[in-house]
């Protein structure tokens, strides 16, 4: 009987214990998608650009934003700059239906240029992508990192994609950028 009793007990602790490691991970991902959620931060201003400089879809639009350096950055609380580029990458009037990124390459800071026809890109950036490129992408003239319009990063050395901004709102008259993503304002 002492031995079903210990089996009976350790079954129970070995359930126990995979019920609380499922629940811990589960609060584990529920805590990322949250953080994911406040990843950006409010600009100095919000930057408002007419909508008639973004009736073309894929035509860049750039634009600066002013910032404050967060705490844990090498210069806290510092006013900066960032340039951006918005674009448009569908008709319509939402903010999911615009981009907008640092132009700053995440690998060594140097600036991105929009390349529209991806017919233009160099072979061997194509070769590093791996795959087909059909919409425009930005390029790292210095060490031909690529990213999708969007900033999500497609090759090259940089660790990361763009830093992005937030497209607040959308009017009939303006687009309103007013958020930039953390990192930007530790980094840069």
């Amino acid at each position: 009987m002492g031995a079903r009793l210990l089996e009976i007990i350790s079954r129970r602790a070995f359930l126990a214990g995979g019920g609380l490691a499922v629940v811990l991970s589960f609060g584990r991902t529920v805590r990322a998608q949250v953080a994911r959620l406040f990843r950006y931060r409010p600009l100095s201003q919000p930057v408002i650009i007419a909508i008639d400089a973004l009736s073309v879809p894929w035509r860049v639009r750039p634009f600066t934003a002013e910032a404050v350096t967060l705490p844990s950055a090498a210069t806290p609380n510092h006013a900066i700059r960032i340039s951006g580029i918005i674009v448009r990458t569908a008709t319509g009037e939402r903010p999911e239906q615009f981009s907008a990124v640092c132009v700053r390459c995440p690998h060594e800071l140097c600036d991105v240029d929009y390349v529209d026809d991806p017919k233009r890109l160099p072979q061997e950036v194509v070769g590093e992508i791996g795959r087909p490129v059909n919409e425009p992408v930005y390029l790292c003239p210095c060490h031909n990192s690529s990213f999708k319009v969007d900033g999500e990063r497609l090759s090259g050395p940089a660790p990361r994609g763009l830093y992005r901004f937030r497209v607040t709102a959308v009017s009939a008259a303006s687009v309103e950028i007013a958020e930039v993503e953390e990192d930007v304002l530790i980094f840069v």
